[in-house]
This record gives structure tokens, sequence and C-alpha cells, in this order.
């Protein structure tokens, strides 16, 4: 299991800019992808990347905005705004190719959290899964061709 975090804010993935018919990168987006690429290989400590299934586990905190009111800012936990799970996701996922696994289809299992709290940062948690059987949402061994409720 490797497990590292990002301070401030996470950048969500987005499409590449155009200048005529050269694409590019934004900026902001660049320099995350690099200083998670650069935190997750010193997490990694010289290890190769995790082979097989792996389990990502993302927990992105955000500050609670000033221009709030108090009542609001008192009841805040769970972020329902942008940026997208998936886009968080994106950006981390395409950062940990070659560093935390090989190839980031290797995701099979994926937890995102986005909430509120006093600092902001993110939190990954990589794990292969290797003989772990995959269980439903009351923790029972699901059957293998669909999970409990699934319908076919």
């Amino acid at each position: 299991m490797v497990q590292f975090t990002i301070p401030g804010e996470s950048v969500p993935w987005a499409r590449a800019g155009a200048q005529g018919k050269r694409h590019f990168t934004p900026k902001r987006q660049s320099d995350f992808m690099g200083a998670v690429k650069t935190i997750a290989a010193a997490a990694m400590q010289g290890q190769p990347p995790l082979a097989g299934p792996v389990s990502m586990d993302v927990r992105a905190v955000y500050l609670i905005p000033e221009s709030w009111p108090k009542k609001r800012k008192a009841a805040a936990y769970w972020k329902a705004s942008k940026p997208d799970s998936s886009n968080i996701v994106k950006i981390l996922e395409d950062a940990m190719n070659t560093v935390v696994f090989d190839d980031d289809a290797q995701v099979a299992h994926l937890n995102v959290v986005k909430i509120y709290g006093p600092v902001a940062f993110v939190r990954v948690s990589v794990e292969a899964l290797e003989n772990t059987e995959c269980q439903d949402s009351a923790g029972r061994p699901a059957a293998a061709g669909g999970l409990s409720g699934a319908t076919t």
C-alpha cells in the first residue's frame, strides 16, 4: 500500500487548450500533475509500480468559502459542487501512471470523498487487490458476476 498527501486544493483534469493547430496542457494542470508525480514517487520509496488490479481511495478536502454566512459555514461538510469527482480522479490517475501503477486501467476499485475542512489537501491511498474478494455494501462477499442489487 502507498499513501501520500498533496497540500492545497485539487486541480481538476481539463481538456487540452489549443492555439490554432497546436494543443497544450494548461499550466495549472501540468504543474499539479508534476507535484503529484513527485510526491507519489517519494511515497513509493524506490519500489516498482504496483502490478495487477488496485484499489484507490481519494479524500479531497476544500476550504470553506469566506463569503459564506456563519450558519452555512457551521453546517458545511460534503462538497457537492465542482470540481467533479471524476475529474479529480482522472488527473491523479494520469499523474500516477508509471509511478504508482503501470496503467490507470488497473484501478478496479475506487472511493472518492469531497469534503470541507480547515486545511485544503488531497490524500491518496492505493493498494493491490490481489487475493482480495469484492464485497457488497453490507460487507458480504459479492457473487462473481454481480453485486447484490444488480439486475441481469
